[in-house]
């Protein structure tokens, strides 16, 4: 019998202050999610043109030199909205609620282990949950009794229930 491995969770951890990251990074890794460390929001930029496709969820200070974590948040949300984010910071600014990007959490410092991982799992969950469910009815371009090809085959829509 061959055992399955799930995949762990990838998780880009942005983080200038390095006693931070690495203690941040080990909670992470003791919790079963693979980490990438970026020292700013630069440098998680370069790794996300190369990993883009791994990342489940960024973990990012807000105060970083060189790229702050709420533009980092905001590029990644538009560019790669697949994946969660999470902020975090000691000292927030004062508008950070408004440029948190949407379903993105935000984490006071200092934080423990449940806090970050539930706060990952939350973002992580919401990026994978399904959305709501398409009626083909609603699809301007299908009209009921019109063959459509869903599944390879050629079926007539339903017609509409009044």
């Amino acid at each position: 019998m061959v055992d399955v491995v799930t995949p762990a969770i990838v998780v880009l951890l942005a983080e200038d202050e390095t006693l931070v990251r690495m203690v941040a990074s080990e909670l992470l890794e003791d919790a079963g999610y693979q980490v990438y460390e970026a020292r700013d929001g630069q440098e998680a930029l370069t790794i996300l043109e190369v990993r883009e496709e791994s990342v489940a969820a960024l973990v990012s200070d807000t105060n970083m030199p060189n790229l702050g974590g709420l533009d980092l948040a905001a590029i990644v949300s538009a560019r790669w909205p697949h994946i969660g984010i999470v902020l975090a910071s000691g000292n927030p600014p004062p508008d950070m609620r408004e440029r948190l990007p949407e379903g993105a959490r935000f984490l006071g410092k200092p934080y423990r282990q449940p806090q970050l991982i539930d706060a990952i799992e939350a973002v992580v969950r919401a990026k994978t949950a399904p959305g709501p469910a398409v009626s083909l009815h609603n699809i301007p371009t299908l009209h009921p009794g019109q063959l459509h090809g869903a599944g390879g085959l050629a079926h007539p829509l339903p017609e509409p229930e009044e």
